[in-house]
């Protein structure tokens, strides 16, 4: 006679109460394990932000090791030990030095903009009071009560003062995150300096436990993780970055005010697909409503052009469909991500959609 406890319907009760178990033990301490859980990414953030990093150089350091390997064999180098660091040298050298000449020429203009804009606020305030009042008899006056604007405009200015007082918390935020990207930085070069050594590691560890088969899915799907991120996250900072450069270059000629800390947050913003660009503007206009109102006109028709030349030129160009993902499916990543995970989770949630996507119709193309 069987016993009970061997009958496969009795596994699956057990293995299924137990997960009811742990599932209503974690919603009974959700908040502990949650608070739990960001300190643990807050701690694994530089090794994660190193993984990163490390995947992003991957292609650039591939290509030095290739040449300066054919370079050596084709003149016959008996010492070959210097093309690794050689390589590495030149798949993370253009990146900080690009990152560091940004650094060095917007921290101090924007710096200089935010001590401007806080010591003149009474005076920008009484600008746009008078532009109030000039616009009073005109067809405006019914779509914007002057009253309501006006009032708009004291509670706008109570509570700048805090948001400038707060300077120093975000600079303290950006000083770790800082921190966090340079020990990232060095462990990506680890990373890439071990490579050799790590994989082979990985493929003895997986092979003692794992088939052939299991072992190169595996392998695939890592590829495709580390692939998406990569590529998503390289191709967004460099549009970000010529989307910066060409809005301070249009707005320093047309003479814009405030051109370094604007182009900044245009850029920065636009490293979010479709939604950044519009989050970017807001707070930029706002800014000119108060220092130049009669610019925001032309500041709105500049973005505009700006974004077409983005849309048309520039992106099919730089990432072209490096991540193919449809606009849909977008949208609901950066939705979710961002309700979920803030402006972190809108940037990472398009990737990851990418690589579910890509996941889901790699399945499905198997199958058929």
């Amino acid at each position: 006679m069987q016993k009970p406890y061997r009958e496969p319907m009795f596994a699956v009760l057990v293995s299924a109460g137990a997960v009811l178990i742990l599932f209503a033990a974690l919603l009974l301490h959700l908040a502990p394990v949650c608070s739990a859980l960001l300190r643990l990414l807050q701690t694994l953030r530089p090794l994660l932000l190193g993984v990163l990093f490390a995947s992003m150089l991957e292609p650039s350091y591939h290509r030095l090791h290739t040449d300066f390997t054919g370079f050596a064999e084709r003149h016959h180098f008996r010492h070959t030990g210097w093309i690794r660091p050689v390589s590495l040298l030149g798949a993370i050298l253009p990146p900080v030095l690009i990152l560091v000449s940004v650094i060095c020429l917007l921290i101090p203009q924007i710096i200089r903009s935010v001590q401007l804009i806080s010591g003149n606020l009474g005076s920008y305030s009484e600008t746009l009071r008078r532009w109030f009042r000039s616009y009073s008899g005109t067809a405006l006056a019914a779509l914007f009560p002057p009253e309501k604007l006006s009032a708009m405009l004291d509670e706008l200015q109570d509570k700048l003062p805090d948001v400038f007082m707060k300077t120093y918390d975000y600079t303290a935020a950006l000083v770790r995150i800082l921190l966090d990207i340079g020990i990232g930085a060095v462990f990506a070069l680890y990373l890439l300096a071990d490579k050799p050594q790590i994989r082979r590691r990985l493929h003895t560890l997986c092979r003692s436990r794992r088939s052939h088969a299991e072992l190169r899915t595996i392998l695939r799907r890592g590829r495709l993780v580390c692939g998406t991120f990569a590529c998503f996250l390289s191709s967004q900072c460099k549009e970000a970055l010529i989307l910066g450069g060409l809005c301070w270059c249009g707005m320093t000629l047309f003479r814009f005010p405030y051109p370094a800390l604007i182009s900044a947050v245009i850029g920065i913003t636009n490293i979010v697909p479709y939604i950044g660009p519009l989050v970017g503007t807001v707070p930029c206009v706002l800014l000119l409503l108060l220092v130049k109102p009669s610019a925001v006109i032309w500041f709105l028709v500049y973005i505009v052009i700006l974004q077409q030349i983005e849309s048309n030129l520039i992106y099919p160009r730089v990432i072209g469909h490096s991540i193919g993902l449809p606009p849909a499916w977008v949208l609901a990543a950066i939705i979710i991500g961002g309700g979920l995970f803030g402006m972190a989770g809108m940037l990472l949630g398009v990737p990851a959609a990418a690589v579910l996507y890509a996941a889901l119709f790699a399945g499905r193309q198997n199958r058929l």
